[in-house]
């Protein structure tokens, strides 16, 4: 309603202007007001229901594609957080499978090492067997060999400490009894 009452202000101006008869450049007449008035009309309806409804269709759908756009972003985001989730799954059990095929190959070897072990210690332990069996036998061997020659010698070392001959058959019980107690 104002902007009818200002209209018709202006009008009155303009026609008090036009009576006096004297020219005011700055206030409109009568003429220029109803022109401009109906271009202005004219443009706000083109504007309004021509014009506008498409730039806001395209606004709108420029919005939809958006929110589109960022609804399949989180939808992406998801997918990509479930994907790491059973990745991450796969490869825990991908490590504790590893760890399993470890721990039983480390068992393998210790049981096998502690067989391979064993295998040489009874080898060391026959061998020692052997070593001093056969180190029993060449002490023997050699006692039976010197014992001649001990009891030789033996008899003519006893014979020139007392002076007097020493039968070697007699003595021989009391060399044999010496030789067998230093002998183990």
């Amino acid at each position: 309603m104002t902007s009818i009452g200002s209209f018709a202000g202006l009008a009155f101006f303009a026609e008090a202007a036009e009576d006096e008869g004297s020219f005011n450049p700055i206030l409109p007449t009568l003429p220029e007001i109803i022109w401009s008035s109906l271009f202005f009309f004219g443009l706000w309806a083109l504007m309004k229901f021509v014009l506008l409804p498409p730039i806001i269709e395209g606004r709108n759908a420029r919005q939809a594609r958006v929110t589109a756009g960022q609804d399949s972003v989180s939808d992406s985001e998801s997918e990509l957080a479930q994907l790491r989730a059973a990745h991450e799954e796969r490869i825990s059990a991908a490590k504790a499978e590893a760890a399993t095929i470890i721990d039983a190959a480390r068992a393998e070897a210790d049981a096998e090492r502690a067989e391979a072990v064993a295998q040489v210690e009874a080898n060391i332990s026959q061998l020692r067997a052997n070593a001093q069996t056969e180190i029993d036998a060449a002490r023997s061997t050699a006692l039976v060999g010197a014992k001649g020659a001990v009891s030789t010698l033996a008899v003519g070392a006893a014979s020139k400490v007392l002076g007097r001959n020493i039968d070697a058959g007699s003595s021989q019980s009391v060399i044999d009894g010496y030789l067998a107690s230093r002998g183990n």
